[in-house]
């Protein structure tokens, strides 16, 4: 049984899966399946990036060892919805390796038969994370990936070894045996989704419109309209399913962006195509 709480965040993460799904789709109807896969594949790099620079940032101003243990377990971005299953198989400084048994974003790409769209987020997100935070001297393997057919789990194997590493960021990462290791707590779930919707988002819209043009910046709008319409059913049907009103409390606490959030990084288009096509639609939506 799920709590209420647990509830929260999973609407709030199929809001995300459903972003990536629709804009997506559009960006490959309307760019071409194979320039439009380079966009999204692009886009998913660059917010990979941001992710992995930031949460170097982050350990830095903390004095904290800069280490693969540090990247996924220290202060982490954000967290995983309730409905991941997940194994740790080594939580090592200089080796992370996971497998994923039950993925809510790969579940609801399969659902709606997209499960190859989805492998573009799963094969390049934490790849580009990974390379990024150990500053292009670490690697990351994704052997099995629940977005495929053939496989029932995802198998993640990050590396990063002090022999392949710049003295002095070895000499960061690595410190001598017993010194201190810093934890700090993880992101709340709501501010990491949120984070994660905008900056996937923004990436889209970018790569979309360097690569394709006023075509690709169409495609990213087409995508937005198709998310509005989803959302406002979604939104409508969960509010039905926990006996509450569809309003502006509910839509604040179960859907990751709200209308006065300034933190889209300065990328004003992203944040007026989303006010004008996704925010508007769910507030003409309510009750």
């Amino acid at each position: 049984m799920y709590t209420c709480a647990d509830i929260v965040q999973q609407n709030q993460q199929d809001a995300f899966s459903a972003m990536f799904l629709c804009l997506g789709r559009e960006i490959l109807a309307l760019c071409g399946t194979r320039a439009g896969e380079g966009v999204i594949r692009e886009a998913v790099r660059r917010a990979g990036r941001r992710d992995g620079q930031r949460q170097l940032e982050r350990l830095r101003e903390l004095g904290a060892p800069t280490d693969l243990h540090g990247l996924f377990h220290c202060g982490r971005p954000r967290v995983e919805d309730p409905r991941t299953r997940k194994k740790v198989l080594f939580d090592e400084k200089d080796r992370q390796i996971w497998e994923v048994y039950t993925c809510p974003m790969a579940s609801f790409w399969n659902r709606f038969g997209e499960g190859r769209l989805g492998s573009f987020f799963c094969e390049e997100y934490e790849y580009a994370k990974v390379l990024a935070y150990t500053e292009g001297a670490g690697q990351l393997n994704l052997s099995k990936n629940l977005t495929c057919p053939r496989d029932n789990f995802c198998r993640f194997s990050a590396y990063f070894r002090e022999a392949n590493t710049p003295p002095e960021r070895a000499a960061e990462a690595f410190p001598p045996s017993g010194a201190p290791q810093e934890e700090t707590p993880a992101a709340g779930f709501g501010e990491g989704i949120r984070d994660l919707t905008i900056s996937v988002c923004c990436r889209l819209l970018e790569a979309a419109g360097e690569r394709c043009g006023s075509e690709g910046v169409c495609a990213v709008t087409e995508g937005l309209k198709k998310w509005a319409a989803q959302a406002v059913e979604a939104l409508r049907t969960q509010a039905g399913h926990t006996l509450r009103p569809l309003d502006e409390v509910f839509v604040r606490e179960n859907f990751p962006l709200q209308a006065e959030e300034p933190v889209w990084e300065e990328n004003s288009q992203a944040w007026e195509l989303v006010n004008t096509y996704v925010l508007s639609a769910i507030r003409a939506g309510l009750d």
